[in-house]
């Protein structure tokens, strides 16, 4: 079996950068896209194990993206985290139930350890594995 594939999408490089280097030192086939429109036909082009999605992000946001993904048959079931350095976005999203529809939810600044954790459990969940019981910190309400 192949390399799990995670497709990040922020807007910042500079968490793009970080981010890629640490998954793909945990053995992971990462892709990046600074936007969610990038992010979407990355999406369209080849499957993901996991995707990390930046909530805030120009022309498509992650939200957005996000809400296009689980509307779509062939992107409903792969797991899915937000991500966000705003805590008054964070605290409207939790109150208006957005962040439901990311099978987990991660605020910036992030612990390595924890990140890398979460990010494993999203891939040993996503489609093409079998399902093990996900340690999901948000519960999901897609299913």
């Amino acid at each position: 079996m192949g390399k799990k594939r995670v497709l990040i999408a922020d807007d910042d490089p500079d968490v793009l950068e970080v981010l890629k280097a640490i998954l793909e030192h945990e053995g992971l086939d990462v892709r990046t896209a600074r936007d969610g429109e990038q992010a979407f036909k990355l999406l369209r082009k080849a499957s993901f194990d996991a995707v990390i999605l930046d909530v805030v992000m120009p022309k498509v946001t992650g939200i957005k993206l996000l809400q296009m993904m689980r509307r779509s048959s062939k992107f409903r079931d792969t797991p899915a985290m937000l991500l966000t350095g705003n805590l008054v976005e964070t605290k409207r999203l939790e109150d208006e139930g957005t962040t439901k529809l990311a099978d987990d939810f991660l605020t910036k600044p992030f612990n390595t350890r924890d990140l890398i954790k979460r990010v494993k459990a999203l891939v040993r969940t996503g489609p093409t594995a079998p399902q093990q019981g996900p340690s999901r910190i948000v519960p999901s309400a897609r299913k």
